[in-house]
Order: C-alpha cells, then structure tokens, then sequence
C-alpha cells in the first residue's frame, strides 16, 4: 500500500475503512489525488470512468435506475433557469465582489483562525451501525 493511500485510511476493529473526508485537511485530500470540484463535475467524472472514458457512452447511458443518470452530462437537471432580469443581477453582484476582492486585503490569520464555522466538529463514529447480520438479511443490491 502506498503512503498516500495509508493517508485515507483508518482502522476499526482490526479492519481498513476509509476516514470520513470532513475531517480530512485539504493537504491530506490533495496528497491522495482529490481536488476541489463541484458535486455535479464530481458526478460528471464518475459517469466518465463507469463508462471507460467516453463522453459518447455517458451521453448514450440506459441505466436510467442509476442515481447519477440526471446528472451525467454535467448540468444539474432540478435547477430552474434564471430569468434575464435575475442574471444581470448576479452579473453585477459578481462585478462588485471581484472589484471589492481586488482592493481590499485578504483575511489575516487571527480573522481565519477566529472563524466559527472552521472549529466544527465531526463524528468519530457513525450513528448507526449495520450488523453484519442485518447486511445478510437484505435482499437486491450488489454482492
């Protein structure tokens, strides 16, 4: 196992399982190959490597079950189109903010480090564990 693979991983009862990414550095994600990407690229990339890389097989994919079909070609689908009016809007918002963003300094360190929503906290374990017993019993699904 390379040391880069170790870095996502954890142990429990004696066993590998992967450690929960919201408690993962941006540094620990990037040494194993993540980058930021939104959710909908995230899924576009995945319909890509089920389908060997073609864009022409994702675009042609008939597992219509799958929970990433709506999302295969890179648009989320549940999204309403923004009128005109509701556009120029967010055009001008944007205006502003890169204008702000360019005049003004970053964030010092004592601003990042008093940030609230940087100290949250995660889990160590889940809520609710599956048996191994209830895992035998459910039917369907993949084995």
């Amino acid at each position: 196992m390379t040391r880069n693979r170790t870095i996502g991983l954890g142990s429990r009862d004696g066993f590998d399982v992967g450690r929960d990414p919201r408690s993962m550095s941006m540094g620990e994600l990037e040494q194993l190959g993540h980058a930021r990407l939104s959710p909908v690229r995230a899924l576009r990339l995945r319909c890509l490597d089920c389908c060997n890389g073609s864009a022409q097989e994702v675009r042609l994919c008939t597992a219509v079950d799958c929970p990433s079909w709506p999302f295969r070609m890179g648009r989320n689908p549940w999204r309403t189109p923004l009128d005109d009016q509701e556009r120029a809007q967010r055009a001008d918002r944007m205006k502003r903010n890169r204008a702000a963003a360019s005049t003004s300094p970053e964030k010092t360190q004592g601003q990042i480090d008093a940030s609230p929503s940087d100290g949250a906290r995660v889990p160590e374990r889940p809520t609710a564990d599956i048996s191994s017993t209830e895992k035998d019993e459910d039917e369907g699904g993949a084995s």
